[in-house]
Parts: structure tokens; C-alpha cells; sequence
């Protein structure tokens, strides 16, 4: 069994805090677990019970304690401590516990920090409220639906007619993505243009987006489905957006997920690299 425990806080402005039995070590970690529930209901007029009118995942609470390890370093690490934490700053906390590591955002919420007998390990209390309740992958698994597969490697193999094997093209330009999150998770697209495409679209299950552009060669359109921005070259064009397309649609369910994409024309030149976080529900 893995025993690791860290914790490295990530502010908003790049500086860093890690708790890893180095300077700091963890004490004690609460709200990392499940996440709370909130089932809404109303009385039945008529008959036994109630009637269920909605449900949802509670922003999560999260507290992490930690003590300092070596003594002598009371002073520099308890002055550090009480700096590092601003209510004026975002954070990200990456937690590694029983071999898993996985981040999620937050704002603080409190410190608590006790003036104790100067001759003990100093500590340390810190509570974020996470508005998205969901634990991220670390990896954001980009990959690009129209990329050449490499395939030249041991053993060496030379057709006499076929001749030699390097690479193959995606061109049904179908990619498969297996989703172990625990709920689903919207991702980002990158488009870019060897040469002119014309009306660039994302394809899955039946559903589309739809960019009424045409794209040079060069230009970048960039799609966050789950904030619904589109740009291109930096610049907005959501007002580009087919009326039929659809936003929602465009995430990744637990289990297997089938992408695709298409242009009226040019679809040969147009890459599209999908980029994800699954998401869980605890770590």
C-alpha cells in the first residue's frame, strides 16, 4: 500500500506550499472523501410521503492541518505559513493519498494558525470552499483526433509488394476516448489549419458544434464548451456559432466516448487535439 501523503498548494500566482513530511506534514485532512448531497422534496397533498423535486452536489468544504517537523524551524516556517495563505488569492490543491493524486480549486475560506508554547511544533489549520465539488485528473489527456500513428519499429517488416509500414492517418477521423471519471466532465477544444477550412464542426453521439468561419492557414479557434468561449486567433466569435449546435452534449460520460470532427471543406488540413479532466467524486 502506498502510505504517501501530500498535499501542495498552488496559488494563484505560481508560488507554492507542499506538505510532505519535509517542512510540514499533515495532521489531518477532512472533506477530501465523498462529496455532500442535497436532495430537495416537498409533502405529497394527497397521500403517504413526499415528491423528490430535485437533487445536487453541494460546494465541498475542505480543512487541512498541518505541524511542522523540525523545531528549530518554528520561527522561518510559521512566518511563511501566515504569509502564504491571502484572502485575496485563489489556490489549487493537489492531494496525493493512498497512490492517487488529484487537484481541485478553491477559495479560502480561514486560517488558523495558534499562538501555542513557542517551544512546540508549530501548525497549522486551512479551509477552502471548493465551488465545483469534483476532484481533477492531473493529466488533461490532449490528444489530437487527426494525428498520424508512427508504426516503424522492432521486429523490422518490409512487404516485397506493400513495401514498409511507417504510419497511419486517422481518416475516419473518429477517436475513442475511455472515461473512468466518476461524473461527466466537459473538455476543450483546439482547432487549427494547414490551409483554408471552411465551417469546422465537432461530432458526438448525433450532437454538433458548428464554427460558421472559415478558417487561413495558421489560425487557432479554441472552444471551453463547459464556459460556452469560443476565439479565434484570441478574439471572440461565439456569435459564429451555428444556432443548432449544441454545448452541452459536448462532454465526456463515464464509460467509452466517440469523437469526431468535419469541415464543408479542408477537412484534410483542420486539427482538433481534445483536451479533459476526469472528474471524482473523492480522492
Amino acid at each position: 500500500m502506498d502510505t504517501d501523503v501530500i498535499v501542495r498548494f498552488v496559488r494563484d500566482d505560481g508560488a507554492e506550499l507542499v506538505i510532505d513530511e519535509t517542512d510540514w506534514g499533515a495532521t489531518e485532512i477532512d472533506g477530501a472523501a465523498a462529496a455532500e448531497y442535497e436532495v430537495f422534496s416537498e409533502d405529497n397533498a394527497v397521500g403517504d410521503g413526499d415528491t423528490i423535486t430535485g437533487q445536487r452536489v453541494k460546494a465541498r468544504e475542505l480543512e487541512i492541518s498541518a505541524t511542522v517537523m523540525d523545531l528549530a524551524q518554528n520561527q522561518a516556517l510559521r512566518h511563511t505559513a501566515l504569509a502564504y495563505f491571502n484572502p485575496k488569492r485563489n489556490y489549487k490543491v493537489h492531494l496525493t493519498y493512498m497512490g492517487r493524486t488529484r487537484w481541485i480549486s478553491g477559495v479560502l475560506t480561514a486560517l488558523k494558525a495558534e499562538s501555542a508554547y513557542i517551544y512546540e511544533p508549530q501548525s497549522f489549520t486551512v479551509m477552502l470552499l471548493c465551488p465545483i465539488p469534483y476532484w481533477q485528473s492531473e493529466d488533461d489527456f490532449g490528444q489530437d483526433i487527426a494525428a498520424v500513428t508512427p508504426r516503424w519499429g522492432f521486429p523490422f517488416m518490409d512487404h516485397p509488394t506493400v513495401g514498409v509500414l511507417v504510419s497511419t492517418y486517422n481518416f475516419g477521423r473518429d477517436v475513442v476516448f475511455d472515461y473512468d471519471g466518476d461524473v461527466p466532465g466537459y473538455f476543450r477544444a483546439k482547432l487549427s489549419a494547414d490551409s483554408t477550412v471552411v465551417n469546422p464542426r465537432l461530432i458526438k453521439d448525433g450532437f454538433y458544434v458548428r464554427i460558421l468561419d472559415a478558417m487561413q492557414q495558421g489560425d487557432v479557434i479554441e472552444i471551453d464548451f463547459e464556459r460556452a468561449t469560443v476565439t479565434k486567433n484570441g478574439q471572440n466569435i461565439l456569435a459564429k456559432i451555428d444556432r443548432t449546435s449544441n454545448f452541452t452534449a459536448m462532454r465526456m460520460e463515464p464509460g467509452v466516448n466517440t469523437v469526431s470532427y468535419a469541415a464543408e471543406t479542408g477537412e484534410n488540413a483542420l486539427h482538433v487535439v481534445l483536451y479533459y479532466n476526469k472528474q471524482y467524486l473523492g480522492v
